[in-house]
């Protein structure tokens, strides 16, 4: 059998050589080697969420070392809202026409993960001609401009959003399998489409063998910030406004000594947090290394996530934190209100409404006053789960059998 080629195009994917967390495509490609592929990733220098910065000189550079990347120059900016992250948007769909493709395997499949949608121009008007017998994946990891509606209060008659959507319904329309990470996604594209004749599969985001292989002991710098004699509770993740952080903030505004709030990470909204806080029991922590966060989780009582209350959450969650969560054995308390709720599914934990506050501080209650075994049971009924289906080389075999081999009959 002929090696198969697949190019993978996302412009926010990072490998470890990119110094960047969140390796989603960066696992599938090391897997999909094994299996016999051969794999390049086309992504850019620069992102803001997860946080990458490569420089390079010129518009594109080559790595070999481990996984064919190209790098697209990109431009920096430092707010995510504003008109340089369209422009970022742009240039790299630009510069993708230029792309040094003789350097490059012809490709059997070509797939685009959003964010962003732009490179599905690239596909549609250049490279399926370029190539025609290519394979085009569409990947959706976030539903644009869906979420910019919901969550970023944009008019769905907005020209820039209208745009999007047409981008967005090309990319269905054109695709010759869609791949999404939220399990009811294909309801929007229906949606989209007013119509379901279109190959789908579900593959969501999940934890990386050799990540678990590679665990490391905790900072001493690190452990010495945890509380000992606390209940502590512990967030390790972007704080963006669609992690909704305000409501258990304010919550903690409550307690006393005994309950102790770490929250690990940066985004947009650290600073308006830290400004709402006024209790001495929550603790702002800087980013560390990706290896520290499991570490970072093992010493938490309790683990906290959250969503906004938004429909768009109806088609699904696909957080890469709670993959972190659940394998680092831990209880986990999730806020959201949409369908196929993980924490629920693997009892691991408690999923109470979003966005509400009340419910938080019960929810806390509750699990602060059970025993240590109950605690620990709900930590490694979440271990299990993940263990028996979300481990990247199954959703890579997934990705092969579901996907590669029935887009090519």
């Amino acid at each position: 059998m002929m090696k198969k080629n697949i190019w993978i195009i996302n412009q926010y994917l990072t490998t470890p050589e990119l110094n960047g967390n969140g390796y989603r495509h960066s696992y599938l490609s090391e897997i999909f080697k094994e299996k016999g592929y051969d794999v390049t990733l086309i992504t850019s220098s620069f992102s803001h969420v997860p946080h990458k910065d490569y420089k390079i000189k010129g518009f594109f550079k080559i790595l070999d070392n481990t996984t064919r990347t190209v790098i697209v120059r990109g431009n920096r900016f430092k707010n995510s809202k504003g008109v340089q992250r369209i422009l970022s948007w742009s240039i790299f769909c630009f510069l993708l026409f230029f792309l040094p493709k003789k350097k490059l395997p012809k490709p059997d499949y070509i797939i685009v993960s959003s964010m962003s949608l732009l490179p599905v121009l690239n596909v549609v008007f250049y490279f399926k001609k370029k190539f025609p017998k290519t394979k085009f994946i569409f990947e959706t990891r976030d539903i644009w401009p869906l979420t910019l509606i919901e969550l970023g209060g944009y008019s769905k008659n907005n020209p820039f959003v209208r745009f999007l959507a047409w981008v967005e319904k090309l990319g269905y329309e054109r695709a010759d399998h869609n791949v999404s990470v939220l399990t009811n996604a294909h309801k929007h594209i229906k949606n989209v489409l007013q119509h379901d004749n279109f190959k789908f599969t579900w593959i969501s985001n999940g934890y990386h063998i050799i990540d678990i292989n590679t665990a490391v002991k905790i900072r001493s710098d690190l452990d010495s910030k945890i509380p000992k004699d606390k209940f502590v509770i512990g967030y390790a993740g972007t704080l963006g406004k669609a992690n909704a952080m305000e409501y258990m903030v304010e919550a903690m505004q409550d307690y006393k000594e005994d309950v102790c709030l770490l929250i690990l990470g940066s985004g947009n909204e650290k600073e308006r947090l830290m400004k709402i806080n006024s209790s001495k029991n929550v603790i702002f922590l800087d980013k560390v290394p990706k290896s520290q966060v499991i570490p970072f989780l093992k010493r938490c009582d309790l683990l906290y996530t959250a969503l906004n209350d938004a429909k768009i959450f109806d088609f699904g969650i696909s957080p890469q934190k709670i993959f972190e969560y659940m394998y680092s054995e831990r209880p986990i308390l999730m806020s959201g209100d949409f369908l196929d709720h993980p924490v629920s599914i693997a009892k691991c934990g408690i999923a109470i409404p979003a966005e509400d506050t009340v419910e938080i501080q019960n929810a806390i209650t509750y699990l602060k006053n059970q025993t240590h075994e109950y605690l620990d049971e709900l930590g490694r009924n979440g271990k299990e789960y993940l263990l028996k289906n979300f481990t990247y080389d199954k959703l890579a075999e997934k990705y092969i059998e579901e996907v590669f081999k029935v887009s090519s009959t």
